[in-house]
């Protein structure tokens, strides 16, 4: 007995042994495990077109392994960030990711301060993890076969603000809300077929417009929906979005989208329509407020209208002109328009805003000096003007959406904003009520004063209008002060040549001014003015010997004729 004691001490003393001297070996190889480790992960995202940097690797126990100082960079602006990921084992395979910062293009950023997932198949096909902590109801799925693979993401009333903070450009995009819904995507080597069906309740987005302070404005609580079906064919490129269904503050967006020969002669047909459009509700929503000036009477709630508004372009993205784009719009003006809109039918004072340093406030009446009517304005003026600016005018309902795609092609084509698609409805609502900046929630604000002014004015009040006030220099507002500053006459008395200069500088009245320093316009603006001569030919408005007579006559700023600064033949 005392002989099989003696034997089995030995034993356990062999296994302490052996075990230690595993323990010795584990720890002599540990570092050169732990360096492999870290240039297979490397090495795996390289294969991937990822670039990959890991601080250090740990191996052990508990956790079993841990990465340090994970930076994974995926190119075009795309950054993952985390302080830590450690993979552990609970009888299932655990990972816990602590302050991850994720980066995007457009000033996107989203972070989170520690997520725990549960992880299965990962030496499978089929990966899977679910969220675990903070909360749960997060899914992601991935399969992998020989020809293809397929992600699977699902949230079931997953808590967003608990979760993730996203923002741009250092601002909260949204908080609070409540996610449910899954998108999918299935990709091979000739296609990628995607689908979403989600949404998220009491959301509130971040302000559409640049806030100030620690706290800034958050739209009013409301739902969000998304459904969207398309494929992605790879040779020929194709793009075709059959279905495109959105809610948001109470409208309904809905369409399709085809686009077609990406890599040689890139053509779309796009069909958009937008349902139950309530301006106050929109504007609520994407924490935007009503212009101060256009506050309802205290006790009224903001009724700004409502529209219904449909859309289809056809057309070849490489020739503007090729370009087919129906719209039909339909406008519900508010039960009673707002004092400030109402006001413009009369004689009025207009302060204009501080951005070229004028505070002097304009008469639109005829009391002032400097005021003109319509039925005093030449018509050649009137018809150079419409031709450069809104040709369309007289026949839309404030906004032109055919215009919108030319614009954005051409603009895109040249490498920056050469050409605008602004009503000279929207140029008034802006110069009227708004800032100068030019963000996303501007312009939603612009469409909803547009529609007032259209709503309350006639075509020829909102054309007088904006003749009276709108900026063509330094201190300069208005066509008579224009005409009498550039070339000390009256509008009546303006060559062809001098109201097409005119014209060619409302896009940037200031920024031109050194285009005609000198007296006499650059090159630059002269091939301007001479190309707004040549439309006015081509319609007609001028003869041609109106025309040659304009194209001959000299431009310089101040009255004086150097006699040598005609325009360029076109």
């Amino acid at each position: 007995m005392k002989r099989f004691l003696m034997q089995r001490d030995w034993r356990w003393i062999g296994v302490a042994a052996a075990v230690l001297l595993a323990g010795l070996v584990a720890l002599w190889i540990k570092p050169g495990l732990e360096e492999a480790a870290r240039e297979r992960i490397e090495a795996a995202a390289r294969r991937h077109g990822v670039t990959a940097k890991v601080g250090t690797v740990h191996l052990g126990l508990w956790p079993l392994l841990r990465l340090e100082q994970l930076d994974l960079d995926a190119g075009h602006g795309l950054r993952l960030k985390a302080d830590s990921v450690a993979a552990t084992w609970f009888g299932q395979w655990r990972m816990a990711v602590r302050a991850a910062a994720f980066s995007g293009p457009s000033g996107i950023s989203a972070s989170s301060a520690g997520t725990t997932w549960k992880v299965s198949g990962f030496l499978g096909n089929e990966l899977q993890l679910a969220l675990l902590a903070p909360q749960s109801g997060l899914t992601l799925r991935r399969r992998q076969g020989r020809a293809d693979s397929s992600w699977k993401l699902e949230a079931q009333g997953l808590e967003l603000s608990g979760l993730l903070d996203l923002r741009r450009d250092d601002q909260p995009l949204f908080t609070g809300g409540k996610a449910q819904g899954a998108a999918e995507l299935h990709a091979s080597a000739e296609e990628m077929r995607f689908h979403a069906d989600v949404g998220a309740r009491g959301i509130r987005l971040g302000a559409l417009s640049a806030g100030s302070g620690e706290d800034p404005p958050l739209g009013d609580p409301t739902d969000l929906t998304l459904q969207l079906e398309g494929r992605w064919q790879r040779d020929p490129a194709t793009l075709a979005l059959p279905t495109i269904r959105a809610t948001f503050a109470g409208a309904v967006f809905s369409g399709s989208l085809a686009l077609t020969d990406l890599d040689t002669d890139p053509a779309i047909d796009l069909s958009l329509g937008m349902q139950r459009l309530d301006f106050a509700q929109l504007l609520g929503s994407s924490g935007l407020e009503v212009p101060e000036s256009l506050s309802p009477a205290p006790g009224r709630g903001h009724d700004l209208g409502s529209a219904t508004i449909a859309v289809q372009v056809r057309g070849k993205l490489g020739d503007p002109t090729s370009l087919s784009v129906t719209q039909n719009i339909e406008y519900t003006r508010p039960r009673e328009l707002p004092p400030a809109i109402t006001r413009l039918r009369g004689d009025f004072s207009f302060r204009p805003g501080s951005g070229t340093g004028q505070n002097r406030s304009i008469e639109v009446s005829p009391a002032s000096p400097d005021f003109i009517g319509l039925r005093d304005i030449p018509p050649l003026f009137l018809r150079t003007l419409l031709l450069a600016e809104d040709s369309a005018f007289y026949g839309h309902r404030g906004i032109d959406l055919r215009e919108i795609p030319g614009a954005l092609i051409t603009n895109w084509s040249r490498g920056g904003a050469a050409r605008g698609a602004s009503t000279l409805t929207q140029q008034l609502a802006k110069n009227l009520f708004l800032s100068r900046d030019k963000q996303v929630g501007r312009k939603l604000q612009e469409l909803a004063i547009t529609f007032l002014l259209e709503a309350a004015l006639g075509k020829e009040r909102i054309l007088e209008i904006y003749l009276n006030i709108i900026e063509w220099g330094s201190e300069i507002r208005g066509l008579r002060p224009a005409a009498r500053h550039y070339f000390d006459c009256e509008p009546s008395a303006l060559t062809p040549a001098q109201m097409a200069f005119l014209v060619s500088i409302i896009p940037g009245p200031i920024l031109y001014q050194r285009s005609f320093a000198s007296g006499a316009p650059g090159p630059g603006l002269r091939l301007l003015v001479a190309a707004l001569l040549a439309k006015l030919r081509s319609v007609e408005a001028l003869s041609e010997q109106e025309y040659q007579q304009a194209v001959a006559d000299p431009i310089y700023v101040g009255g004086e004729d150097p006699g040598r600064m005609t325009l360029p033949s076109t």
